[in-house]
Formats: structure tokens, sequence, C-alpha cells
């Protein structure tokens, strides 16, 4: 990250001026492209790993179509019941991540807003709301990233068990697994996670929360009543209905 914003500023193009819209998802200090060095190898490694990840993820799907015919199935034909349960677990999954993308969380780049009748549109920003537990991130403070390990286990199932089907979508859930534990690893270490780069910001979160999902409200460090109160129910029911169009279209594509 030091040796992009470095790099940035070899080509001049960190402080130019340049200003995002204030809704933009960008950095909590502010919407600023590249002010400083720091925001500028921020931004660039997001950039180039979103590349790096688009380019293994389509490599490994290339892979898993040229290998399909000839793999064999690990398991027995899935009873319509089972495969009426693996459905649903993919269909919430996906709902679940989706409605993430409303719900306020320090590692994640969508901007976090409160009410203000004065504001366009009624909502002002405000990522302070990101600091705290609210919503989803009371059950796990990965609400994006984990609902994909039991999307893609389901769907290994789904498109039929076969070798293909377990090593590309078993992998998917490791991947996602590895890329939470890295987060936190990285938080602790430092505060470059999300939209948070002050050191110090994350502790009361990252005290309160928990990684395994539940955990934290079982063992008494968050309420279940104000968990369900901050839910976006509207959020979770379009978020489920997405998810489920997205899981229908998947097993369509995959049998």
């Amino acid at each position: 990250i030091s040796w992009l914003g470095m790099f940035a500023a070899q080509l001049g193009l960190v402080g130019t001026g340049i200003e995002l819209p204030p809704l933009w998802p960008g950095d909590a200090s502010g919407n600023k492209v590249w002010e400083d060095e720091a925001q500028a190898g921020r931004q660039l490694f997001r950039i180039f790993y979103s590349l790096i990840a688009a380019a293994t993820l389509q490599a490994a799907f290339v892979a898993y179509v040229v290998a399909l015919p000839d793999s064999p199935s690990l398991i027995e034909p899935l009873s319509q019941p089972a495969r009426g349960a693996l459905l649903a677990i993919g269909c919430v999954a996906q709902g679940i991540a989706i409605a993430s993308l409303a719900n306020p969380s320090p590692l994640s780049l969508v901007p976090g807003f409160k009410t203000d009748p004065k504001a366009f549109g009624g909502l002002i920003r405000d990522d302070s709301l990101k600091l705290r537990a609210f919503g989803l991130t009371r059950m796990t403070r990965h609400p994006l990233i984990l609902p994909v390990v039991p999307w893609a286990v389901a769907n290994g199932f789904l498109a039929g068990g076969r070798l293909v089907d377990i090593v590309l979508f078993g992998g998917i859930a490791v991947y996602a697994l590895a890329g939470c534990w890295a987060q936190d690893l990285r938080a602790r270490e430092s505060a470059a996670v999300g939209t948070v780069f002050a050191r110090g910001d994350l502790t009361q979160f990252y005290e309160t929360t928990s990684f395994v999902p539940f955990q934290a409200l079982f063992d008494g460090r968050q309420s279940w009543s104000a968990c369900f109160a901050e839910l976006s129910w509207l959020s979770l029911i379009i978020g489920i209905a997405l998810g489920t169009a997205l899981e229908f279209a998947t097993a369509s594509a995959l049998s």
C-alpha cells in the first residue's frame, strides 16, 4: 500500500483536488481523490486486489466448465426435500449478504447515513455510525462475506456434488473464511480496514462483535432485542427476493 501511494505521488496523481460526490462510497476521511499517499495507496490496492480476484475467479470457472464432463459424482442424487432445503439456504444466504449493504459496518465501503429532514432525500452521510455494532453486525462483524460459506456449500451439492463442484464451491467457501480472518488480522495490526483508518477506532467494535455468527449474542456482548429492533426488515425482504432470483438463475445454469 505504501509503495503504491509513493508510485502515485511520483506520477503527480496525489493532491489534485478532485472530489467525488458526497454519496460516493469513499474513505471516511473524505471524498477527495487521492488527497495523500496513504489514501492513494489504499484505493490502488483495492483496485488491483479486485482485478486479481476477478481474474482468478474467472479462471476458476473456466477450469470448472472444462473439467465438468469428466468429473465423477461423489454423492447420491438429491431428494426433492433436500434440494428444496439447499435452495432455501442459498436464497437466504444471498439475501442476507445483499441486505448487509444497507447495514452500517466499518468493514464495508458503503457509507453510513442518518436521517436529516433538511438534507436532500432526507439522508445525510455519517460514517461514525459504522464504528458501532448495529443490526446485522450484532450477529457477526462479517454479514456481507460470511453468508458466502453456506451459499457455496449449498450450491456445491445443488450443482451435482461432483469432484469439480466440491473443489470450486468449497474453494469459494474457504476463500470467504480466509478473507474475513485476514481482515480481522489486519484490523488488529493496523486500522486500514474498510473505511476506517484511525488506530483505536475499531477497538470497541471488535470487542463487542464476533467472527462466528451469533456468538456475541449468545455470550451477552450483544443484545437480541437491540439486534432485531435495528434490523432493516425491508432490506432483508428485498435482499431475499433478489437472492432468490439469483439463486434460481444459478441453479438453472448449473443444472
